[in-house]
């Protein structure tokens, strides 16, 4: 096999597999839209069960401070770390032990 050959044979089989790719995706756009579109009603009813267990006094005041970070993200991008996640960390195994010890 020539080196042209080769190089003619491989491209044959990749626009193959690129062509049988873009066929195949219809079948699989298709099967994840619906997995997405049952996945928006599952989430639209965590998030009321969310929001209707949320005090009323801080759904505003978080209003408020997202109406300030977002009047201030352009001037000072510093405002947007309001969004940050402030998880705290868990314990760690020795610091479970020393508290257990005294």
């Amino acid at each position: 096999m020539s080196s042209p050959h080769r190089k003619e044979c491989l491209d044959y089989q990749m626009n193959d597999s690129n062509f049988c790719k873009m066929i195949r995706m219809k079948r699989t756009l298709c099967r994840k839209y619906k997995l997405a579109k049952n996945g928006i009603a599952e989430s639209g009813k965590a998030f009321d069960r969310l929001d209707e267990a949320a005090p009323g006094n801080l759904k505003t005041q978080w209003l408020a401070s997202e109406m300030v970070a977002q009047s201030k993200r352009i001037r000072d991008p510093a405002a947007m770390d309001l969004y940050e996640i402030n998880i705290k960390k868990a314990p760690s195994k020795k610091e479970i032990e020393l508290r257990l010890l005294e």
